[in-house]
């Protein structure tokens, strides 16, 4: 259904109430560059691009027990200029398990490619009763601080571009006012193209929330692989716990998890795969007069060994970003030459890369301080470092290595309601991590200085 035909539908109906909730992102990016070696014959040298994002959720209230969400998306990472198609994206090396994304089956995609038309994105039920709420259709998913389970949508929305979803069916229950519990089945993305039905999980959650303090625990089973005993199949257990707090004038935010599992699984590359790995974040800020400063620190497992059958390796969600080039861009990003560049492609190589657009296998430190200059204009100075958490073999040794400094200057403007300005400069000073030759090329490893900025609009309601 078109857009304006969507919107008067919603608006002209009498039998229910509709609240709407949305933004809209205009965001412009300049990076010199990427590839972190300016004098490569394969060098993008310097990669300038705006992108859009429209995400518009209208909420019917068809009465006082029974809700119904929608959730669209429109032009979703698509550049200006550029028309709405399919291209090649970075794939994180991630293993599928942990991923919860799902396309919507109407966005003429896979399950791997971007959005790029206006499309149902989510759609479900909600139905309050004498024993809980009922949720049920295609859900977002998100817990905690969004370190693994990330709905794209609630946080940090200048640098937010995926979003966890999945097909569930719900309960929630509080009790008390205070404590809250959860269970859910879920079909998600399936992994194994004509397997069937191959995939599905099952989670618990509960929590304790007050006016200032809130804390839970998420236990998740991911099951990959037909049910039958005897065939292959991968099972993996998630533990999260998360918590908030603010006392005084101290907020703070943890989130720990593990993941244990593991089983046979040939189309993914793992036999009698043996899965534990382990992620975590602190994030705490003190609100003073005049400043604001702010520390983040965390980690996610890495293997010493790579495709092994032990996995230890965690990454996080890709929507929790803590820098503009650090996790939040594969690097090196090479520039495919002559006749190989296309619309496909968007004329990059990605074979080379040796991080990508998630954080994994690192510990990182990013302490921030912001200042509100005047009413509604606040800049923010950080520094962000961070190394791997297990450096694969190199020469028979395993030797921890960093992937280098990052600095942002910030600018944020919000004087004016509904309307967000956000701009930022980056320098990354790459580490060791990058100073090794890749298919004979970067002979003298990427270790070039890196330059940024990024400039994003934002309405929102």
């Amino acid at each position: 259904m078109p857009l304006p035909l969507l919107l008067t539908a919603l608006t002209s109906a009498r039998a229910a109430d509709v609240q709407f909730e949305g933004f809209y992102r205009g965001r412009g990016r300049a990076f010199d560059t990427l590839s972190l070696d300016r004098d490569a014959a394969t060098s993008e040298g310097l990669a300038m691009y705006g992108e859009h994002r429209l995400w518009l959720a209208p909420r019917l209230l068809l009465s006082d027990a029974v809700s119904f969400q929608l959730e669209f998306r429109g032009l979703d990472g698509v550049n200006w200029g550029s028309e709405p198609e399919p291209y090649v994206a970075f794939v994180p090396r991630a293993p599928f398990v942990t991923e919860q994304s799902l396309a919507a089956p109407t966005s003429g995609t896979d399950e791997e490619a971007p959005l790029l038309d206006f499309t149902l994105w989510r759609v479900y039920g909600e139905v309050d009763t004498d024993i809980g709420r009922f949720s049920f259709g295609r859900m977002p998913l998100h817990w905690g601080l969004g370190v693994w389970l990330n709905d794209g949508t609630t946080l940090d929305r200048a640098f937010v571009d995926h979003g966890d979803t999945s097909d569930r069916v719900q309960w929630e229950y509080l009790v008390q006012d205070q404590v809250f519990v959860r269970a859910g089945v879920d079909v998600p993305a399936e992994r194994l193209v004509g397997r069937g039905d191959d995939t599905m999980a099952v989670d618990l959650a509960a929590s304790y929330r007050t006016e200032d303090l809130r804390a839970g625990l998420l236990a998740r089973l991911d099951h990959t692989g037909p049910l039958s005993d005897d065939a292959e199949s991968l099972n993996v257990i998630t533990l999260d716990l998360s918590g908030e707090a603010t006392l005084g004038r101290i907020q703070a935010g943890v989130e720990l998890l593990g993941q244990f599992g593991g089983g046979d699984q040939e189309e993914l590359g793992l036999n009698d795969a043996q899965i534990t790995a382990f992620g975590g974040v602190l994030d705490a800020r003190l609100e003073l007069d005049a400043l604001v400063p702010r520390v983040q620190v965390g980690g996610a497992t890495g293997d010493g060994v790579v495709n092994d059958a032990s996995v230890k390796t965690f990454t996080f969600d890709r929507d929790y970003s803590v820098g503009m080039f650090l996790f939040e861009q594969p690097m090196p990003v090479l520039a495919t030459p002559g006749a190989s560049a296309n619309a496909s492609n968007g004329g990059r190589d990605y074979s080379s890369a040796l991080s990508g657009n998630a954080l994994s296998n690192a510990l990182f430190l990013k302490p921030s301080v912001s200042r509100e200059l005047v009413d509604g204009l606040t800049v923010t100075g950080s520094w962000l470092t961070a190394r791997t958490a297990k450096a694969p073999e190199l020469n028979g040794e395993n030797q921890s290595r960093g992937y280098g400094n990052e600095f942002q200057l910030g600018v944020q403007y919000d004087r004016i309601q509904h309307f967000n300005l956000d701009g930022r400069f980056g320098v990354l000073l790459p580490g060791s991590v990058y100073s090794v030759e890749t298919d004979g090329i970067g002979a003298t490893g990427f270790q070039d200085t890196v330059f940024g900025v990024q400039l994003g609009g934002r309405v929102e309601f």
